[in-house]
């Protein structure tokens, strides 16, 4: 079986890229497919880049789970984060989509798949997309960013801060 995994929430998607991402994929005849909002994980350079520009609202570490919303989404809001999320499971997932992905040809177990997609498809009716975390205070130490990749700008503002000098 291929099964795609995809995650939504980048600083360039927006409310489109969901029904563009259910069309791919049922083109595509992914057998099944599964998604999960961004999550910007502490120490990572998403987070800290995020942290940076303060769209980091949740510092409750078990909110980050890919479940949770944790920041502010820069192309739409959290609400349309995780109803479009709610909505391309339930487009993939929906008895049209089964019925045109159906595998008549190949070597696929044709009964293991349809369980499979019947499966899928009863968990994106139940999953609770009331999953934006609340938003906390900071905490006195927050996680730095990897010594590696260290990027161009903070190389500059680091020599900057050394020499004494800032550029405008």
């Amino acid at each position: 079986m291929v099964f795609g995994l995809f995650m939504f929430g980048f600083d360039d998607d927006n409310t489109s890229v969901f029904d563009e991402t259910v069309k791919f994929n049922i083109a595509a005849k992914y057998d099944a497919c599964a998604d999960s909002g961004l999550t910007p994980y502490p120490g990572a350079l998403t987070w800290y880049e995020m942290k940076k520009a303060n769209r980091i609202v949740c510092f409750d570490w078990t909110m980050y789970d890919q479940g949770h919303v944790v920041y502010r989404p820069a192309g739409m809001s959290a609400d349309e984060l995780r109803i479009g999320e709610a909505n391309a499971y339930e487009g993939f997932y929906s008895k049209s989509s089964i019925g045109r992905r159906f595998p008549l040809r190949g070597k696929r177990h044709h009964v293991q798949w349809l369980v499979y997609n019947l499966f899928m498809r009863k968990a994106s009716q139940t999953e609770n997309i009331d999953s934006i975390a609340a938003p906390t205070e900071e905490p006195e130490l927050a996680p730095m960013p990897p010594i590696l990749p260290v990027k161009r700008e903070w190389r500059a503002a680091v020599l900057e801060a050394a020499n004494g000098t800032e550029n405008h």
